[in-house]
């Protein structure tokens, strides 16, 4: 199963200045391809779901503490299908 760990949740939280999914979606575009940090993979699971949540008007969390909750809880629906 998928998982978003603390530090890289911390790093995508501080690095989306507009605080909305769409600045996420965009984090995690300039993070795709490079050979240090988050895994490509592990991006590649996340934009959807930032989609889906931009698509919903889903609140942008208020920490990375309540990034890394939201995606880990998004990673256990999707297992648990």
């Amino acid at each position: 199963m998928a998982h978003l760990p603390k530090d890289d949740a911390i790093q995508l939280f501080n690095d989306n200045r507009k605080r909305d999914w769409s600045g996420f979606e965009q984090v995690l575009q300039q993070r795709k391809g490079k050979a240090e940090g988050i895994s490509d993979n592990l991006i590649d699971l996340m934009m959807p779901i930032s989609e889906q949540f931009a698509q919903a008007h889903r609140p942008y969390p208020n920490s990375a503490d309540e990034l890394q909750k939201v995606i880990n809880e998004e990673f256990a629906k999707e297992h648990a299908l």
